[in-house]
This record gives C-alpha cells, sequence and structure tokens, in this order.
C-alpha cells in the first residue's frame, strides 16, 4: 500500500486530490494538509511514501519541504505541484531533491501513476528540465571523488530512468543498499537531488541521456480527464 500526504492550500484541489487517490488500487491518504507547519507534523506522525504537494503554500513552498524531507525522511519521495511552472520554480524544485513535479491540469489517471511512479524512487522530470539543468551545471566545475564500480552502475540505473525497486533487483541488492549507493553518488557528485546527480553526470561523460529522453518523451497514457481547478 502506498501511503500519500497531500499538501495544498486550496481545498477543493486537495479534496479532489484525496477523492482520486482514494479511488486508486493499492494507494491510501493518510492526510490533508493546507501549509507548510502542518505538513511538516503529518510527516512525522505518518511517515508516508509519498507527498504530493503544491509549489506555493502561505507558510513556504513544496520545494522548502522537499528539502526538509530529504534531510529526515529519505524514504519519502516528494511530487510537486505546480500552476504556473516557470523556470524558476522548476529549478527550485529540481535542486530541493524533489523526484519531480507535475501542472495541476494533468488528468487524474496521470496524477495516479506519477504516484507510483515516485513511490518506487523514479526521477518525474521532462528530458527538457534535465538539459537546461546540465546547461546551468556546465559553469560549475567540480572536483568529484572519484566513484566506485556499483556506485557507477547505481548511476546509469538513474540515467536511464529505472525505479529504485527495479535498480535494486537489477543488482542484486536490498533497496536500503541501493539508497545508500545512491547517497554517495549524490555526496561525491555534490548534488542535492538524483536530478542533480544525472546532469552532472552526464556533463562528465559518465552517463547519456538517450533512454532518459525516449522514456519520457512517449506519449502520455490515458487519463480520466483534466483535473480542474476552480
Amino acid at each position: 500500500m502506498i501511503r500519500v500526504v497531500i499538501v495544498d492550500d486550496e481545498r477543493l484541489f486537495a479534496e479532489l486530490m484525496r477523492v482520486a487517490l482514494r479511488g486508486a488500487e493499492g494507494i491510501t491518504v493518510e492526510a490533508v494538509v493546507h501549509d507548510l507547519k502542518s505538513a511538516i507534523a503529518a510527516l512525522n506522525q505518518h511517515r508516508p511514501d509519498v507527498v504530493l504537494c503544491d509549489y506555493h503554500l502561505p507558510d513556504g513552498t513544496g520545494a522548502d519541504l522537499a528539502r526538509a524531507v530529504r534531510n529526515s525522511l529519505p524514504d519519502t519521495s516528494v511530487l510537486v505541484l505546480t500552476a504556473d511552472p516557470s523556470a524558476a520554480t522548476l529549478n527550485d524544485v529540481a535542486r530541493s531533491g524533489a523526484v519531480g513535479h507535475m501542472t495541476k491540469e494533468r488528468g487524474f489517471a496521470e496524477v495516479v501513476e506519477s504516484v507510483r511512479a515516485a513511490a518506487s524512487g523514479e526521477i518525474l522530470f521532462a528530458p527538457s528540465e534535465l538539459q537546461r539543468l546540465l546547461l546551468e551545471s556546465a559553469a560549475h566545475k567540480k572536483i568529484i571523488e572519484p566513484l566506485t564500480a556499483r556506485e557507477l552502475e547505481v548511476l546509469r540505473l538513474l540515467a536511464s530512468g529505472t525505479s529504485t525497486t527495479a535498480a535494486a533487483e537489477s543488482l542484486g541488492i536490498s533497496t536500503a543498499t541501493l539508497r545508500a549507493h545512491v547517497q554517495a553518488v549524490l555526496r561525491k557528485l555534490g548534488a542535492h537531488s538524483r536530478l542533480e546527480a544525472v546532469a552532472e553526470a552526464a556533463r562528465l561523460g559518465l552517463v547519456t541521456l538517450e533512454s532518459w529522453t525516449r522514456e519520457r518523451q512517449a506519449p502520455p497514457r490515458g487519463g480520466n480527464g483534466p483535473v480542474e481547478r476552480s
């Protein structure tokens, strides 16, 4: 069962998300809250698998929450919702440790699918966003500590879009061990998130982005119509 906490100050939209997710098999909504302070309390209480969080909150942002989660609940994935995904917003989300973002106009089925992907450890950013982050990282030449052979394997699986569970199975290790390798990769590459790590590794020539781009340019699967905002 995938346990989800919803964070959005638009109460009608939060309720629509709750109804959509509660109707999906294998997903349960543990709490619905409307600000950053309440979100942190709910996360400490429920320790969910996924947080579905609006970017703009009365007392902070979804990126702020992702940074807090990264430090205290590393096994919780934050998926940020954006109403107006400007370059500055997407850059903030990408560097926060969130696994991805979605616009609020996406369909219910796509939201459910993205929550499942986030729970399995997938990185949910479009190729264009990764390429922009890659260009920005080119201005920051880093001296990195050499990666081990296993860490390179993990990094290349991340760059291919492989989920945490699938990557662990492929390498014949536990998900806990794989997450430890991911944290070592982030530290050595000076990255704050998996997305940053993949971008920096691509700049250094450690990975290629062909499979990433091909996977994320596939046409979206069917949905139940747009999630309307009031």
